[in-house]
């Protein structure tokens, strides 16, 4: 796939009432196979910075998100407003379970781009884990040439 596109990504979560922020800017592929979007594109490990991993993320045409990460802690986090689904979770020590609830969906991707924001909360064990904010917004590259590619944690 060409990475012809301009990908930001937002993460918010907040754990027992402290919140953090991880933003990424990066280079990204965008197609639609069969109805569904996805964008594909890859993160770097922060702690090993010549690790990679690729990370795909899925939008059917009901607004079912499914994000597929490669890597040590792959998973793959399946996101439907109004639905509870049980996804595993692996880590460098294991994996675990993790309950997934998706509060809202709200897409405005089209063919040239767009956004897509997803609000979900986290559960371990049905006890609340963290609440959680991912936003995708993504253009095409073309006349893009002065945007600079970087990861930033604020």
């Amino acid at each position: 796939m060409e990475e012809n596109y301009i990908l930001s990504v937002t993460g918010k979560q907040t754990v027992a009432g402290d919140s953090d922020k991880v933003e990424l800017k990066t280079t990204a592929a965008y197609v639609m196979r069969n109805g569904s979007r996805y964008i594909s594109y890859n993160e770097y490990d922060i702690q090993n910075p010549g690790r990679k991993y690729r990370t795909t993320v899925k939008i059917d045409p009901d607004n079912r998100v499914t994000v597929m990460k490669g890597g040590e802690e792959r998973h793959n986090l399946i996101l439907e407003k109004g639905v509870r689904h049980r996804c595993e979770y692996m880590t460098s020590f294991g994996s675990i379970m993790l309950g997934v609830y998706t509060e809202s969906v709200r897409n405005e991707l089209g063919d040239d781009g767009g956004r897509i924001q997803v609000r979900y909360n986290i559960d371990v064990e049905s006890e609340l884990a963290s609440t959680n904010e991912l936003t995708l917004e993504i253009q095409e590259a073309k006349g893009n040439d002065n945007i600079s590619i970087d990861t930033a944690k604020a």
